[in-house]
């Protein structure tokens, strides 16, 4: 619960310093271009979903068994496996965006040029978030989501304090240039050991191929297709509606943070555990739907003092993205158990269950609806995902 907590009260310091960069730039930039700016950050969280390569996760669970300095070997191989991931991400990116323009009602191409040779430590936020768990040291990954937000605040300020100002390019550079240099600074914390580098790499590399690819597939099909919302609202939709519905969702994603945090603390416990004790769940469901009712009840006023009364028409699409991250939050405990026992067959299947489910409810709702569409449709395919969690958690105790 100590960690919990701690992981839980950075991430609210962290989205509260978030809000205040979020107001910065909405305050200096176009509606229009703060669509831009938001759709091109939503595809750089998009593509980093696919470089992780269930590569991590087996590292975290070997740093959660082992004994001794050999924790710390292991988080130094994977540190150094994680080097050729994060050029190829950079690599990405910058090719991806001579087509985003062509492909998108969008103008993000060039930000996501400039910031591309910067974006190499945006896959590392989730890579270090399960290293740390792996060592129980959860508080690392909290203070690198704090640093990296507070840079952030602090490199815009410097940006706009000498008459530079800011645009969708030199706001993604900066925000970029923040999340590397506090995921640089927070790899040093982990304290890793470069020595029998050759032996733990192979082993991380032999149980990605074992189990970590195929949780890695149900992660990316199903987180990978419930973060496309966004993409589909730039094909269907404009700017402006891409710019309000990622600030709903900012919005929105702080009150499912007390109970992420709560199971991201869980996991090494959960690796010695048999089962998920039942009063992680009612403590998960009840954070949860007060969490959810205090974000849609503080969701306009907030906007109004914060963003300006320009973004108010995302205070109507927090209720459902809010009842969205109750159950994802209530998903993640039954999801953190299954990945701290190399479930990931369960995992896959799991994944593949939220991905036709989102396919289907985004297509359904989203071109008719738009952000109102997509916000009701992340909510109905959470649903189907809490379902399928349970189900294939229970068979795996049965096996």
């Amino acid at each position: 619960m100590r960690q919990a907590a701690g992981f839980a009260g950075a991430n609210l310091v962290a989205n509260a310093l978030a809000v205040v960069s979020t107001a910065m730039v909405t305050r200096n930039l176009a509606t229009a271009e703060f669509g831009n700016y938001a759709f091109a950050t939503s595809v750089l969280v998009f593509v980093a979903l696919f470089f992780e390569f269930g590569l991590f996760l087996p590292a975290a669970r070997l740093a959660a068994v082992s004994e001794g300095s050999d924790r710390r070997t292991v988080i130094g191989s994977a540190l150094l496996v994680y080097l050729p991931v994060g050029v190829a991400f950079s690599a990405t990116v910058f090719v991806l965006s001579f087509w985003i323009d062509g492909w998108f009602d969008v103008e993000a191409g060039h930000a996501l040029r400039v910031a591309a040779p910067l974006a190499v430590g945006i896959p590392f936020v989730f890579v270090l978030q399960q290293l740390a768990q792996g060592l129980d040291r959860l508080h690392i990954a909290s203070v690198a989501a704090v640093l990296a937000q507070l840079l952030l605040v602090a490199l815009f300020a410097l940006q706009l304090g000498s008459g530079g100002g800011l645009s969708p390019s030199s706001a993604l550079a900066l925000r970029s240039l923040a999340f590397l240099i506090a995921g640089v600074a927070c790899a040093f914390w982990l304290r890793p050991l470069l020595r029998s580098t050759r032996r733990w790499s192979r082993e991380i590399v032999r149980q990605a191929r074992d189990w970590g690819f195929q949780l890695f597939l149900g992660r990316v099909l199903s987180i990978g297709t419930y973060n496309m919302d966004v993409l589909m609202l730039g094909f269907w939709t404009s700017s402006r509606s891409v710019g309000l519905y990622v600030l709903a969702g900012s919005l929105a994603a702080v009150s499912g943070l007390p109970v992420m945090g709560m199971a991201a603390s869980l996991f090494g416990r959960m690796a010695r555990e048999d089962a998920i004790a039942r009063r992680w769940l009612v403590i998960a469901t009840v954070l949860g739907a007060v969490s959810a009712l205090t974000a849609w009840l503080l969701a306009e006023p907030v906007i109004r003092l914060l963003f300006s009364a320009r973004y108010v028409g995302a205070a109507g699409l927090v209720l459902p993205l809010a009842l969205a991250q109750f159950v994802r939050g209530v998903t993640t405990i039954y999801n953190t158990f299954l990945s701290a026992h190399g479930r990931g067959v369960e995992l896959r299947n799991a994944g593949l269950v939220l991905t036709l489910s989102n396919v289907v409810f985004n297509f359904a709702l989203i071109p008719s609806f738009g952000a109102r569409g997509a916000a009701w449709a992340s909510l109905l395919a959470l649903l189907a995902n809490l379902i399928a969690h349970v189900f294939f958690y229970r068979r795996s105790l049965a096996s």
